[in-house]
């Protein structure tokens, strides 16, 4: 898939290593397009709102979660309950998006902007997703980014 640079953003974000120690909101405001996530992720910021209809925050946690894969040791138990499952990319963007932001979620903060300002970047070639499976098809996991 093809990356298509959408125009710049107008919002002169924060930079994170001028941020206090401990500061995880780093700006509130802003939009949701293109321009303005890709240059908030190039920074090393991402978009959540500070609560679930609050303003939107801008966030940089220090330190941020890695998955260190170096020492995975996948046992026999997962690698055959990996076998019911299929795993695909960037098949159903959306669908993983709005299972993620399923309200019923008690701390479900994806809102249908966020949806949609997703899913453009993901037609623009800058977003993608995981999706997990089970053998009738139905979505039982993923993740988006």
């Amino acid at each position: 898939m093809n990356r298509v640079e959408p125009p710049p953003t107008g919002w002169v974000l924060p930079d994170p290593a001028l941020g206090e120690p401990g500061e995880e909101v780093l700006g509130i405001g802003a939009d949701l397009e293109p321009g303005t996530l890709l240059a908030a992720y190039r920074r090393g910021l991402f978009p959540m709102p500070l609560d679930r209809a609050g303003p939107l925050g801008w966030w940089s946690p220090d330190p941020r979660g890695v998955l260190p894969l170096d020492g995975l040791r996948v046992t026999r138990s997962l690698a055959k309950s990996c076998r019911r499952f299929t795993t695909t990319v960037d098949t159903a963007f959306e669908e993983v998006m709005r299972a993620c932001g399923d309200p019923r979620r008690p701390s479900g903060w994806i809102t249908e902007e966020f949806v949609q300002a997703y899913v453009e970047l993901h037609r623009l070639g800058w977003a993608h997703s995981v999706e997990t499976r089970t053998p009738e098809g139905g979505l039982v996991g993923g993740l988006y980014g």
